[in-house]
């Protein structure tokens, strides 16, 4: 994986955990979260995170 993928896939895992946590403790609603994934997704286009979030 080239640092430039890396750093990509670092950062959208990342600000993925902090949307999940504000997901858990109610302060986004669901669709709310999957709003934050998309624009998440766009913005980094991480290697890994794209095949989960096919997945998910």
């Amino acid at each position: 994986m080239s640092n430039d993928s890396f750093t990509s896939e670092l950062g959208y895992q990342v600000t993925l955990s902090i949307a999940v946590a504000l997901l858990r403790t109610g302060l986004l609603t669901e669709g709310e979260f999957a709003r934050a994934r998309t624009l998440l997704l766009e913005k980094y286009h991480p290697p890994i995170g794209i095949l989960l979030a096919e997945v998910g």
